[in-house]
């Protein structure tokens, strides 16, 4: 059987295989968890013990997948020389001192070739998978090359976002046309879950376009016109980042506001949001 090898996707893309470093992140290590939930893999991936990046000038990142393959995440430019650039809204714990280790240099390839591969290529990493890093010049068997032109909708009953997740859904209606059609064909009572300190808010939609449309102001002005959320962003501007969205109760689309309201007041009752909750009334 004849393989394809990622140094043949470097080669065509203008990777130099010696000056190219992959790593494979662990699922397992919960700073890298929390750093790619929050959008903050570029800050993760660049603190390193000092000298780590000196002999690359390019990184590609994935994550542990199935067994020993691994998911090709993003790539990044080492800029030898350049002073490492962190998010002003960086996740504190990546920047308390860890082993050592430093700040380095990495930022996003503009017009990147391997750009269109993201979450889409996996390769196998190999038997040796406590190598969590190795050179560009290891050959790497392509597993799978996922066609994800359309993200499937999962179903009602399994709807887990983070906010980042549902502001990607909402902002990529191409790529998650499924997601639009099947959110624009309900509407629903809905739970906000914050994370950090399990508080809940429950919420419902009962207009022309359905969840899509009510999910869709959470994603642009991430309050969604709640006055705890309001406040709260305006003590931790981070705070909707421990945000969970889910669906509690599909509701028929030509549901009235004031049939909504008493199965969402319903709802705040037996989770009594109002009184632990985010709910005002």
């Amino acid at each position: 059987m004849v393989h394809l090898y990622l140094s043949d996707l470097l080669t065509r893309c203008h990777y130099n295989d010696n000056r190219t470093l992959l790593i494979r992140h662990s699922l397992k290590h919960e700073r890298f968890i929390k750093a790619y939930r929050d959008g903050f893999l570029r800050e993760y991936t660049q603190k390193q013990l000092p000298h780590f990046y000196d002999a690359y000038d390019h990184v590609i990142v994935f994550s542990a997948d199935e067994g020993t393959t691994a998911k090709y995440l993003t790539s990044y430019e080492v800029r030898h020389g350049a002073s490492p650039l962190v998010a002003p809204d960086c996740s504190p714990f990546l920047l308390e001192p860890y082993k050592g280790e430093i700040m380095h240099p990495l930022f996003k390839i503009q017009r990147d070739p391997l750009q269109p591969y993201e979450n889409k290529l996996y390769i196998e990493w190999g038997k040796a998978a406590v190598r969590w890093y190795q050179k560009g010049t290891n050959e790497k068997i392509i597993t799978q090359l996922v066609n994800t032109g359309q993200f499937v909708f999962p179903g009602y009953e399994s709807v887990l976002l983070t906010f980042q997740e549902l502001k990607q859904i909402i902002d990529n209606p191409q790529l998650y046309a499924d997601w639009h059609f099947a959110l624009s064909a309900i509407n629903a009572i809905y739970a906000i879950t914050d994370c950090s300190n399990g508080k809940i808010y429950i919420g419902s939609s009962y207009n022309k376009n359905g969840l899509l449309g009510r999910w869709s102001e959470y994603a642009l002005t991430i309050n969604g016109g709640n006055l705890a959320f309001e406040q709260l962003g305006q003590q931790n501007p981070n705070a909707h980042l421990q945000f969970q969205y889910t669906i509690l109760k599909v509701l028929p689309k030509d549901i009235t506001a004031l049939e909504a309201i008493e199965v969402e007041n319903n709802f705040k009752r037996k989770l009594q949001t109002i009184q632990f909750g985010y709910n005002h009334n």
